[in-house]
């Protein structure tokens, strides 16, 4: 049984071409990009190829490709934005559908992802986690074309994760949580049911904390309006991956998102990642990631 992994990473080229020119504020130094004051090791990040193989090794279709979280850069403006879709647009082939980033934070937003909807080549799009307040413009269109959107964590402010690798192995799992609940407690798996949540790590921490939120919707806490599904709900309309090196951990996902709304993601090709695909939960992923190719109405 064949399928698709929904999450791995590859630096587009035009990305790597604009660092070996300086532009953009990028470089390269001993084998990485440096971006924002950090590094990624290029190797197999800007090797399409390695990729390919990983897919043969899996036994896979193919591989669905967002950029590294470093390289979101949400307040950089448009020019930022055409130059990575177009890095993405020249890596998408039969095996390696690519997912459209954007700029989530700009005005241009909604009509920049109706464009791209349009285009035949994106499979959906890749969000960070920036604030989510004000993107019912955004919303609705990825509702319209009703668009797999992979929620991946940006990076944590929190400055007591610095030490002990802590803004990954904490930041990550809860910058994914605090996106969750941005998107269940505006009521936006209600309010716009056809776009197709996927939240990486497995959700992060949501799974444990859903309950939390029902409570506090129960109790009126202060700053939570009406929703029109209950958190148990909403939660089973999004998707998340498989990425959470746990079995009782992967047990919650599905008794919490539901069993078909499991998939495989790896994170390939970081060392957080995992070492192989489960062919069940890569089969059905096939059907949510083929390329858009709908024209916006509204």
């Amino acid at each position: 049984m064949a399928g698709w992994d929904v999450h791995t990473h590859l630096i587009p080229p035009t990305v790597l071409a604009a660092a070996h020119r300086g532009e953009f504020g990028l470089s390269v130094d001993s084998g990485s990009l440096v971006v924002d004051g950090g590094r990624l090791p290029l190797r197999r990040l800007a090797d399409p190829t390695a990729l390919l193989r990983w897919i043969t090794e899996q036994d896979l279709d193919g591989a669905v490709v967002s950029v590294p979280p470093a390289l979101f850069r949400y307040d950089l403006g448009a020019d930022w934005v055409e130059l990575v879709n177009q890095g993405l647009r020249e890596l998408a082939t039969p095996q390696l559908r690519v997912l459209a980033h954007l700029p989530l934070l700009d005005p241009a937003a909604p009509g920049v992802a109706a464009g791209l909807a349009g285009e035949g080549v994106f499979s959906g799009f890749a969000l960070g986690t920036p604030s989510y307040a004000g993107l019912d413009p955004v919303w609705q269109v990825l509702d319209e074309v009703a668009a797999f959107t992979l929620i991946h964590p940006g990076a944590s402010d929190d400055k007591r994760l610095d030490s002990f690798y802590l803004s990954n192995l904490l930041g990550n799992p809860y910058e994914t949580g605090v996106a969750a609940a941005s998107l269940v407690f505006a009521d936006v798996p209600g309010r716009f049911p056809g776009i197709r949540f996927c939240l990486c790590h497995g959700g992060g921490v949501t799974a444990a904390v859903a309950g939390r939120w029902q409570r506090g919707i129960d109790q009126e806490r202060p700053g939570i309006e009406p929703l029109t599904l209950p958190v148990a709900e909403a939660l089973r309309r999004l998707y998340v991956d498989d990425l959470v090196h746990d079995g009782a951990v992967l047990d919650l996902l599905t008794k919490t998102f539901g069993p078909d709304r499991v998939l495989a993601g790896s994170d390939w090709p970081f060392p957080m990642g995992s070492d192989e695909v489960s062919a069940a939960r890569s089969a059905t992923a096939g059907e949510l990631t083929r390329p858009l190719a709908r024209e916006v109405t509204g």
